[in-house]
């Protein structure tokens, strides 16, 4: 057998060197309802390029053959979202072997319940591999236990019950107001912003999120989140417009916004990823919100070979997390030329 058993830390141990990975394809393809629809996932991942990704992809796919005859009605739509987890999910793809055997160890305590012994259809076994992943890097953070948390799907499974479900694992109080209801959509950063705003008595962001400034556009979008006007003035080239003006009028206006956030009470920004989706369609920017109020302001940054070529605020701009629940909208009062 590929699989070891362990009572400790370790759900299992599986040694690579035999894993025969086309014989798990094989026994996956016979197993699943629809082979040719898994033929069509298959070829568009391209997971086999990486070595390490194979092998631990190889051990998800194990993981659920082997427990095929008590979970077939979950069995065929969770493989779906197996591959295509392959090249649509940042977190499945770079998952530690910690946060792997995490997350098998949530499938472990939820599969063998009642309430799962149901067809899963295939965007809610998504939603599922999703919670999956998400307790496989935040495990640490559960509050709850399973057993309550799986009373949620008692009547059924849906994004409102497995919205249930993973606040009755994670969240003390009430789930954050800012965020979309369902977390396994949003991207890495907004997933940290978001357990860190559970993690806290009243549930909000109390600090901004740090990282490494590689280059002038991320340094842009740091001091931008702290309001630091001295230190865009420093950064951003004098030779270039923005928002159609020289970087001395841009900013003078951008501090008159800045004003009203910390006249709002807001000590920082949070910056969420988005687009333009409307003139400038698919122009990338953020949403920058305020910690406390709430208030936002759309901005796009035109940008080439990381460094900043234009930035100017944007109406219609869509954010790649879903819905905000936000409250006013601020803009830079600069007139077009």
């Amino acid at each position: 057998m590929l699989f070891r058993r362990y009572c400790g830390s370790k759900l299992f141990n599986m040694t690579e060197s035999i894993t025969d990975v086309e014989h798990v394809l094989t026994q996956t393809e016979e197993l699943v309802s629809n082979k040719r629809f898994l033929k069509v996932l298959q070829n568009d991942s391209n997971f086999i390029l990486d070595k390490p990704f194979k092998m631990r992809f190889t051990k998800w796919l194990q993981f659920f053959n082997n427990r095929y005859h008590t979970n077939y009605y979950i069995y065929s739509n969770t493989i779906y979202v197996l591959f295509d987890a392959c090249h649509t999910n940042e977190l499945f793809k770079h998952q530690t072997e910690h946060e792997f055997e995490q997350s098998l160890h949530f499938y472990d305590a939820i599969i063998q319940h009642p309430y799962l012994k149901r067809h899963l259809h295939f965007e809610h076994a998504k939603y599922v591999l999703g919670l999956a992943l998400i307790y496989g890097k935040f495990g640490s953070m559960q509050i709850g236990s399973f057993k309550n948390a799986l009373e949620s799907f008692k009547a059924g499974i849906s994004d409102v019950t497995l919205h249930d479900f993973f606040n009755k694992l994670f969240v003390k109080d009430q789930y954050p107001e800012l965020f979309p209801m369902n977390p396994t959509q949003f991207n890495a950063s907004d997933l940290d912003l978001l357990m860190q705003s559970i993690s806290t008595q009243k549930n909000q962001i109390i600090k901004p999120i740090t990282y490494n400034l590689d280059n002038q556009v991320l340094a842009v979008k740091y001091f931008f989140e702290r309001m630091d006007i001295d230190m865009l003035d420093a950064i951003l080239s004098d030779s270039i417009t923005y928002q159609e003006h020289d970087k001395k009028t841009f900013l003078r206006e951008l501090s008159i916004v800045f004003n009203s956030f910390t006249e709002s009470g807001d000590t920082f920004l949070i910056a969420f990823e988005g687009a333009c989706n409307s003139c400038r369609k698919g122009k990338f920017g953020y949403t920058f919100v305020g910690n406390v109020s709430r208030k936002y302001l759309n901005m796009i940054f035109d940008t080439k070979e990381d460094k900043i070529m234009d930035l100017y605020d944007c109406t219609f701009f869509r954010n790649n997390i879903g819905n905000l629940v936000l409250s006013s909208k601020l803009f830079i009062n600069l007139p077009t030329i």
